[in-house]
């Protein structure tokens, strides 16, 4: 674990396809690679055994935060374009509401 107060290091996806395919394809080897490149050993052999799974798009960054929804699914719509859409809206959750009450009533 790095010391309090050092920054994370962020290595870029040529950077690392860099690095393996050194040793990979070079045959340099990861404590020479660790050295020149400041990294522990252990770093370049996870990349190593990524890169052999996946291939150089296994490096890749990855994307973060949660995934978009699926259209109409989360918050209901407050601010409606016109009369129509909101009824539309309040017909639907009424609907809902009915079909919940008919399997509580089959209950």
């Amino acid at each position: 674990m790095p010391k309090k107060g050092i920054p994370h290091r962020k290595w870029s996806h040529e950077l690392k396809v860099e690095i393996v395919e050194k040793n990979v394809k070079d045959g340099i080897s990861v404590s020479i690679l660790a050295k020149d490149y400041s990294l522990r050993p252990t770093l370049i052999k996870a990349w190593r055994k990524i890169y052999m799974e996946n291939g150089p798009e296994g490096l890749a960054p990855k994307v973060k935060g949660r995934p978009k929804s699926t259209l109409g699914a989360g918050r209901p719509k407050t601010a409606f374009t016109s009369e129509i859409e909101r009824l539309q809206y309040e017909n639907a959750k009424l609907k809902l509401e009915v079909a919940r009450l008919k399997k509580l009533q089959e209950l």
